[in-house]
């Protein structure tokens, strides 16, 4: 018997619509891959496969911009500003040897640098990124807490990837 692939005609399609799963798979953070082109065209951000951190829990994967670019351990809830200078995503690491937590990564793909926030949750997801406001939810389904930003000015409330040390833990 011959095996045959699916594979999808248009890019749109690899986003993983969860909508008739039930609260709270139906979230974002659940997603098996997503697929975003900026809104200026220019660029695309891409999470191939995503599997769960932990059973039952939310998804994980490398995000690739423009086909090369890649990071490591990001959730596929990952949203461009509307200007399409920066791309806002979660990505996990490890506290304390011990525990996994989230933080905001901000990717400036203007000046190709990339920003972690000093804010920690077990999981977030941004909601939106209009006019340099990000607003990013903390725990969406269990206890939500809003963050929001302004960017550029928020700037100094992420540090330099991979030079982070955490400031504030959200439990």
């Amino acid at each position: 018997m011959e095996k045959r692939i699916l594979i999808p005609t248009h890019p749109e399609t690899l986003t993983n619509h969860n909508e008739q799963l039930p609260f709270p798979y139906n979230l974002p953070l659940w997603r098996r891959r997503h697929w975003a082109q900026s809104p200026d065209g220019r660029h695309t951000a891409e999470i191939a496969e995503a599997w769960e951190v932990s059973m039952g829990n939310p998804t994980s994967g490398t995000l690739t911009i423009d086909g090369r670019w890649e990071l490591p351990r990001c959730n596929p809830s990952f949203i461009w500003s509307d200007d399409s200078r920066y791309l806002a995503v979660p990505q996990f690491f490890v506290r304390a040897l011990l525990f996994r937590r989230q933080r905001v990564i901000l990717i400036d793909i203007a000046e190709w640098t990339i920003r972690a926030s000093r804010v920690s949750a077990a999981y977030f997801q941004p909601e939106s990124f209009t006019d340099g406001l990000l607003r990013v939810t903390a725990h969406p389904f269990r206890g939500p807490r809003l963050f929001s930003w302004r960017f550029p000015e928020a700037m100094p409330q992420f540090c330099k990837y991979r030079s982070c040390s955490l400031k504030e833990v959200i439990n």
